[in-house]
């Protein structure tokens, strides 16, 4: 079974700032596999579990979507908990 894991991280638009578009993420995510894992819109600590124990992590890159700065930052907060050295490890 091919297994590319994607988080894909839920952003909206907020209200503008001086007429520049401002996004931000909900703090929800959804993680979805070709293999058919799908888990719907969730925490981004319970995502960060469904992740690591959706199989072996070694070699396999973390890739989010969209490729934004806010999906970036909420990626990065979940990092320890995917690796398994953050805080529900």
């Amino acid at each position: 079974m091919l297994h590319q894991t994607l988080i894909v991280v839920e952003i909206r638009q907020a209200e503008d700032e001086n007429g520049w578009a401002v996004y931000e993420a909900t703090g929800r995510v959804c993680i979805i596999c070709p293999c058919g894992l799908n888990t719907d819109w969730t925490t981004t600590s319970d995502g960060a579990r469904e992740y690591r124990e959706h199989g072996p992590l070694a070699g396999r890159p973390i890739r989010h979507y969209p490729e934004t700065a806010e999906a970036q930052a909420v990626l990065n907060g979940m990092l320890d908990e995917i690796t398994g050295s953050g805080p529900e490890s």
